[in-house]
This record gives structure tokens, C-alpha cells and sequence, in this order.
């Protein structure tokens, strides 16, 4: 595989020559594994033990002004890597024209931000999933032209297709025009799988994922577009793959809107490096809602055995997680005041991690745990930093559906 490299050259290109020199996307990933292995081995110099005590004049702006090239070096590689969306994009608008024959609609495929940056690893991983939310939408979605002239539409039904960057992520949303998710069937089989009860009336957002289990499906029959139940739990596991998330919003008889949220690179990550015990954490800066330091009578525990127990925090009862007990292992003091509440963002609301210290803000070189260690619970993988030690990388989204279980 190669990609399509524009140099940072200044020279003037030739007429047989456009300024543009394919580059194998490998060679570009060993630079980047080589950028970090930089960046690590510029953070264990800069802190060694062995400069302790030492009179070096100057040295902080050494220091600081070689972070910061490095740092640029860390951007620079990551830009390398960064292809537009719109690769990704043309090859569905391609498969429209083939659901518009298979299913007799008309449909206007709209194609917005384009050319929005993401990383070539995600976007290769990123068309099947996005394929089969686009199937939905022309399979469920979007009404036959006959029902949507009856409904006051247009005959020709719309899926748009946008990207934007927001922050350090890539925002990408499939919206329709259709007829919305139903609810009641929905419901009625999420009721019949044990996901409600028979009498529960969920939250919109909490049925609405329902739709990501595996083998969940409400059609009656059985196409090669849709209704096997697979497809949407394929999405769910890429995201999670990806460190992204999925929100998905429908109104009844006008559409439905799936927005997935994806880190703009997976290369590196801005982090902040917690210590419960003597176990190290690194949770991205983006989920980090605030950090508190709790009063007396700001913990209260709300049940006996198993202790579960909530923050008050300006008024609201934020839902308390507790590393050792998530992990089943004894990690802290478990008796020892809570030095340092850490409030997280999630889409299952906010948690308060409690925590021994905050030790440092760092953009961090992430590697994947692999074999045993792949299960270990709510983990993206594993920092490496700069002291030679290795931080958890803590998924917030899963330490969510954990607390709310």
C-alpha cells in the first residue's frame, strides 16, 4: 500500500514532476513508531536521576525548546498519515447508485466536509461500517416515493453524508430524511432479548443502543441489504476499536442521524497521567470534565454491601467508580480519604474516579495490549512515558457502563 505524500520541499516542481512522491503508508508508520520512540527517549533523558543536584545554567529552556520540536516532529509525522474523508465518501456514493436498484428509491446522496484530515489507519477501517449505516438508511430509513408523496415529502429521498473536525476528533454523521426508527418495534424487541423490562420505558438515547448488539434486527424478513442482525454491532466494535463512540438520534417521520466520533490520529495521545496505589493511569484530556477535591460529606455511600457510592458536586449526585473494585483487586487504600475526585465525560453521564494523585499532563506514545492482557477491562492499551514506567490507558466510556449496570 502507498500513499500520495505532498514534501515539505520548497523547490519548484517541474512540469514532469507535480510536487507529489508516493510513499509505501509502512515506511510512514515506522517513522511514526520512530517519532515515539524520540519523544520517549527525549523525556527519560531530560528526567534522569542522574541530573539531580546538578548546576546546569540554562538547561530549563534547553529543555523546554527541545519538547517543543519534538512535539512539532510528533505533528508533522502525524500530518503524513492524515488522508481526506472524501476517499472514504466517494466509494459510498458509488454503492448509492447499486441501493437505489436494489431497493426502487430515489435517492440524493449528499456529500459535505469532505475534506476533512483522518488518519489512513482509521479510514481504512471505516467503510464497512459506515456501508452498512447507509444500507439502513436506504434499506429502513428512506420510504418507497409513493409513501413519501403521501407523507408531503419529496419522492426523492436524501442521506447526507458530513465530516468536521471538533477539537482532536473527526465528527462523522449519516443523517436521512425517512421515517425515523420505530420505537415500538425496537422496544418490543429489545423486551423479547432481556435488554427492559416488560413494563420499563427507556430513554431515548438508552433504547437507541440497542441497535448495536449483536444479531438485534426488527425485520421481518431477510435481504441482501439488511435483516440478518449483523452490520450495526460491526460498526460498535470498530468504534470501540478506534477509540471512538456512537450517538444516534431519531425523531419520528423525519429521520434518523447517526454521529460517530473518532480521534484524529492514533498514533499519539494527549493524556493525563493519574496514580491510585502504586498503579498508573492516563485518561485522555477530552473526557476530563473537571478535578475536585471532596469535603467531608460529599462521598455518600448509598448502599451497604458492595458499597456504591455518589458525589455530590454543586448540587448533583455524580455515580462514584472505584478502580479496585471495577478490577476486583485491591489497587489503593481502599479505607484512606479521597485525595482527588478525577470527573469524567461519558455517554452514560459523568463518573467521579477517585484518585491518589495527579502527577502530569503528556501526550503519550500508545501501544496496544496484546494476548492475555487484550482483556483486561476498560483499557484502550497501555502509555509509555518518559520515566521508562507504563500507565493503563482507562476507557471512560466503558468504566460508564459499568458504574450504570
Amino acid at each position: 500500500m502507498s500513499m500520495a505524500v505532498e514534501p515539505q520541499s520548497t523547490a519548484t516542481a517541474t512540469a514532469a514532476d507535480s510536487g507529489l512522491m508516493r510513499v509505501s503508508s509502512d515506511k510512514i508508520s515506522r517513522l511514526m513508531d520512530l517519532v515515539g520512540e524520540l519523544s520517549l527517549s527525549v523525556s527519560e533523558t531530560v528526567q534522569s536521576p542522574d541530573l539531580q543536584g546538578l548546576d546546569l545554567s540554562n538547561f530549563d529552556t534547553a529543555v523546554h525548546r527541545l519538547n517543543m520540536i519534538v512535539r512539532e516532529v510528533q505533528d508533522a509525522a502525524t500530518d503524513l498519515r492524515l488522508v481526506p474523508i472524501d476517499d472514504v465518501f466517494r466509494r459510498l456514493r458509488r454503492m448509492v447508485r447499486e441501493l437505489e436498484r436494489q431497493t426502487g428509491k430515489s435517492i440524493d446522496m449528499v456529500i459535505e466536509g469532505g475534506d476533512t484530515a483522518i488518519d489512513k489507519l482509521v479510514a481504512d477501517k471505516l467503510y464497512d461500517p459506515l456501508l452498512h449505516v447507509v444500507r439502513n438508511s436506504a434499506d429502513h430509513g428512506l420510504e418507497p416515493p409513493a409513501e413519501r408523496l403521501a407523507t408531503g415529502k419529496t419522492e426523492q429521498g436524501r442521506i447526507t453524508l458530513s465530516a468536521a473536525q471538533v477539537g482532536s476528533e473527526v465528527q462523522i454523521i449519516v443523517a436521512d430524511d425517512g421515517r425515523g426508527l420505530s420505537r415500538e418495534k425496537i422496544l418490543k424487541k429489545a423486551r423479547e432479548k432481556g435488554f427492559f423490562g416488560e413494563t420499563e420505558e427507556p430513554e431515548p438515547a438508552a433504547l437507541w443502543k440497542v441497535i448495536f448488539e449483536p444479531g438485534f434486527s426488527t425485520a421481518e424478513t431477510v435481504s441482501n441489504l439488511s435483516g440478518r442482525g449483523v452490520g450495526m454491532d460491526v460498526l460498535n466494535s470498530t468504534m470501540t476499536a478506534l477509540r471512538g463512540r456512537i450517538a444516534v438520534d431519531s425523531t419520528a417521520g423525519q429521520g434518523t442521524r447517526v454521529a460517530l466520533h473518532i480521534p484524529v490520529s492514533l498514533a499519539f495521545l494527549d493524556c493525563i497521567i493519574l496514580r491510585l496505589g502504586s498503579q498508573l493511569f492516563a485518561v485522555p484530556i477530552d473526557v476530563v470534565s473537571e478535578i475536585a477535591r471532596p469535603n467531608p460529606g460529599e462521598l455518600l455511600a448509598i448502599s451497604a454491601e458492595g458499597g456504591s457510592e455518589m458525589f455530590r458536586l454543586r448540587g448533583k449526585h455524580v455515580p462514584v467508580c472505584r478502580l479496585d473494585q471495577f478490577y476486583g483487586a485491591p489497587i489503593g487504600d481502599r479505607d484512606a480519604p479521597s485525595g482527588v475526585l478525577v470527573v469524567f465525560n461519558t455517554s452514560n453521564g459523568a463518573i467521579a474516579v477517585p484518585v491518589d494523585e495527579i502527577l502530569d499532563r503528556q501526550q503519550v506514545v500508545m501501544k496496544p495490549l496484546i494476548g492475555r492482557l487484550a482483556n483486561v477491562r476498560a483499557s484502550w492499551g497501555c502509555a509509555l512515558l518518559g520515566t521508562g514506567e507504563v500507565a493503563l490507558v482507562l476507557d471512560c466510556e466503558r468504566l460508564g457502563a459499568g458504574v450504570s449496570s
